[in-house]
């Protein structure tokens, strides 16, 4: 017995071996058209087998089908009937003829517009005004002016069905200031006019030879209108209706059955824009469950011979959606080669869609932007730990030597007689002088090594900013500047170090002071949020920033400046780089400076930026 048994398994094996090389040895295309092709053709096989046997489950749903669509169009209606009177009520509550509700004493004109409103309208039974006393002040009919005034029957509520009347309530806003409410207008609609569309519909099913019920229900099957079949409610159809409705999942259109009741169920719900008390209503259209299955038989012959035509129409349509697929991820694979070889133009896949391909699409073009945007980041750190090792390396070894240069020029100085050149003493003060400006060089080479992390805290960017304006005030007076400090009210908080963040703004506003002659004006302005960050920005009305220099304008030694040596903007790009924000210049010649910087926002609870 052993034997056997081992040769009929061994090319069991093989022939799975088999099947598995030819599904991996195919392109993606040729699978997805393999697996559309029995994705459509083995339901449909299947479908046309039963078809015979269960040709009245399949007109069930058809029936099922048009229920629903039948209550969505109704729903549909019956919704743009309540909305346009709901727009006509707030319509007219805004008309400026309401300002007269303030009056104690008004005149005719809002009676005779409100009775204008009514007119050519069966449906509408009146209106009337209310102040914001409760006092009914205007109306259409002079018998509603002595009626009491309406009162929903929940606190809050603005529609409600009052008996036979729907009744419907919107504020009346005072035209000389929309924040203020004279009163509320209402209107008072004949709810039974209101839906004798059931009727016409009740009728247009008759004609499809369909025996319906037309009702408008609450969520529990309470029926609050419509139009019955028979003229009567049917209590069994009742049950079987509050069933449908409790089972329904899904609060959209649909229909459902239920077997008992022998009823058929097509639901769907009123607008949700409509509010209170529509928001759980639902336009029912009830059928009776064997009445609708009579045709099944001639249904199922149609099927029959139309399914053919169907699922060849599915294949072909699988055959180009297959193509359609296999393009993007074609695209998508070359990419990626692109990206391993350090192309830059072929980092970006065309995005067709929003479906998960499209998706995919979107994702790598945002990792390839990101890949970019690190890699950036990552030359900027090195290049800015560089030079701020070569200046802190550089500084302390000329820092001695300035040292014993003013040292021994102060000591020449002391020690010439009285009756010396005048021109060895202007040397002397000339060789000191210029210690002096070297050891002011030196210092700020030192600001470009940062030895200390940074001290984050959440800051609002105006006492920085100002605090640096405060500061700066004094030079700027001295040499004929206007500076001006703009706060902003309700700022942003940015997480960000106070002393370097002040220290960045004072760095901007001298060189704009540099850069200006007497009667230049400074602003240092507060920026609200954008995009994540918050900021400030220092704006001068001078002659602006050299084409040639603006590209280059944050690079170390480069300076449009007089006397300066370059490393201020440098300083600043490290301290806002440190920062992970963003600085930017816009400038032309003749036409001022801007500098611009953006640090991001402080996040709040739950990863959302806080104000």
């Amino acid at each position: 017995m052993g034997p056997p048994e081992r040769a009929t398994r061994g090319p069991a094996k093989t022939v799975l071996r088999g099947r598995g090389s030819f599904l991996t040895s195919r392109s993606i295309r040729d699978k997805l058209l393999v697996f559309a092709a029995a994705l459509v053709i083995v339901p449909g096989v299947l479908l046309i087998a039963i078809a015979e046997r269960r040709g009245s489950e399949s007109l069930e749903r058809a029936i099922g089908h048009q229920l629903a669509r039948e209550a969505g169009h109704t729903a549909d209606r019956l919704s743009a009937v309540l909305r346009s009177e709901r727009q006509t009520l707030e319509s007219f509550a805004r008309q400026d003829l309401m300002r007269e509700v303030r009056v104690a004493d008004i005149d005719k004109r809002i009676s005779v517009a409100l009775a204008t409103l009514r007119d050519g309208r069966p449906a509408r039974v009146g209106y009337r005004v209310i102040d914001t006393a409760g006092e009914v002040v205007a109306a259409s009919d002079p018998t509603l002016l002595a009626a009491g005034p309406d009162r929903p029957p929940t606190a809050g509520a603005e529609s409600w069905l009052d008996g036979a009347y729907l009744v419907m309530t919107t504020p009346i806003p005072d035209p000389d200031g929309p924040e203020r409410v004279l009163g509320r207008l209402v209107g008072i609609l004949d709810w039974k006019r209101v839906t004798a569309l059931a009727a016409t519909v009740r009728q247009d099913l008759a004609a499809q030879d369909l025996d319906a019920d037309v009702l408008v229900c609450r969520a529990d099957g309470t029926v609050v209108g419509g139009v019955y079949a028979s003229g009567a409610p049917d209590p069994v159809r009742q049950a079987g209706l509050a069933a449908v409705l409790d089972d329904g999942r899904d609060p959209g259109p649909g229909w459902g059955a239920h077997g008992p009741s022998d009823v058929l169920v097509g639901r769907a719900p009123l607008a949700a824009d409509l509010g209170a008390p529509f928001a759980d209503w639902t336009l029912a259209v009830i059928e009776s469950r064997t009445h609708a299955l009579a045709p099944a038989r001639r249904l199922s012959r149609r099927l029959l011979a139309t399914m053919g035509l169907v699922l060849l129409a599915a294949l072909v349509v699988a055959a180009i959606a297959a193509g359609r697929v296999v393009r993007p991820l074609s695209e998508l694979t070359e990419a990626i080669r692109g990206l391993a070889r350090g192309d830059a133009g072929a980092r970006r896949v065309p995005v067709r869609g929003d479906d998960e391909i499209g998706t995919l699409g979107s994702a790598f073009n945002q990792m390839a932007a990101d890949l970019d945007r690190a890699q950036h980041d990552l030359v900027e750190a090195e290049k800015f730990a560089f030079v701020g090792e070569l200046a802190a390396g550089v500084a302390h070894e000329i820092r001695t030597s300035l040292g014993v240069l003013r040292s021994s020029a102060q000591m020449l100085q002391r020690s010439l007689p009285a009756d010396t050149d005048s021109q060895t003493g202007e040397l002397a003060q000339m060789i000191g002088a210029e210690v002096g400006r070297l050891g002011g060089v030196v210092d700020d080479l030192l600001t470009l090594d940062r030895a200390h992390p940074l001290r984050l805290e959440p800051v609002a960017l105006s006492e920085p900013v100002l605090r640096a304006v405060a500061f700066v005030l004094p030079r700027a007076r001295e040499k004929g500047v206007e500076l001006v400090g703009h706060p902003l009210a309700g700022e942003p908080r940015v997480r960000c170090d106070r002393e370097l963040v002040q220290q960045v703004a004072v760095n901007l506003i001298v060189n704009a002071i540099q850069a200006l002659g007497p009667g230049g004006r400074i602003e240092a302005r507060v920026l609200g949020a954008h995009d994540g960050f918050g900021g400030f920005e220092v704006r001068d009305d001078g002659a602006g920033i050299p084409d040639e220099i603006r590209e280059k304008i944050f690079q170390p030694f480069v300076t449009v400046s007089r006397g300066g040596i370059g490393l201020g903007l440098t300083f600043v790009k490290r301290v806002v780089h440190d920062h992970r924000g963003r600085v930017l210049v816009e400038s032309a010649p003749g036409e001022g400076t801007v500098f611009r910087v953006e640090l991001p926002l402080q996040a709040g609870p739950g990863g959302k930026e806080a104000t």
